[in-house]
């Protein structure tokens, strides 16, 4: 669902929003995701090896 919000918005940006500038920004929420994301990877391939 946050995908499709994403590429929706990415594809159809508007163009008279506030704090929407030409270059793609990245916001907080994006960068904890990806970190929560990389967490995630890292604790299941610790278990995986742990076995």
């Amino acid at each position: 669902m946050i995908l499709r919000h994403r590429l929706r918005n990415a594809f159809h940006p508007c163009s008279g929003a506030p704090g929407r500038r030409n270059g793609q920004t990245a916001r907080a929420s994006d960068i904890i995701l990806v970190m929560m994301a990389g967490l995630l990877v890292i604790v299941a391939a610790f278990k995986i090896l742990q076995g």
